[in-house]
């Protein structure tokens, strides 16, 4: 798992789990025929009171598709059940509209997977 932090933060105050409203969700199930089974992408942007964590989760076991956080869910990592990938806090005054869109650039996975 990889998680990132502004440069200029301090890690003492930096959250250590992803709490919040998923506010925004972009998923997708790739199959391909090079896997023997599909492989689910869902990005999420996750809103609390003290900013934003921006989230990646890969994975191909099916019988968590159904069940993978919807958008409007308040969620705790401890108890979701699935493993994020990637996640990204930025807090609440330096979090741009942007910086979602470049998450999602960067860690939507391609329609042949995510080299994961």
């Amino acid at each position: 798992m990889m998680m990132s932090v502004p440069s200029g933060s301090l890690t003492a105050t930096l959250p250590l789990r992803v709490t919040g409203k998923i506010i925004d969700v972009v998923s997708k199930v790739s199959v391909d025929a090079t896997r023997p089974l599909p492989l689910a992408c869902a990005l999420y942007a996750v809103e609390n009171a003290e900013g934003m964590w921006l989230c990646a989760y890969y994975g191909a076991n099916r019988s968590v598709f159904d069940y993978l956080p919807q958008k409007g869910q308040e969620i705790d990592e401890a108890q979701l059940g699935i493993a994020f990938r990637h996640k990204q806090f930025i807090p609440k005054d330096q979090y741009q509209p942007a910086r979602w869109e470049d998450f999602k650039k960067e860690y939507f996975m391609a329609s042949s997977g995510h080299g994961e």
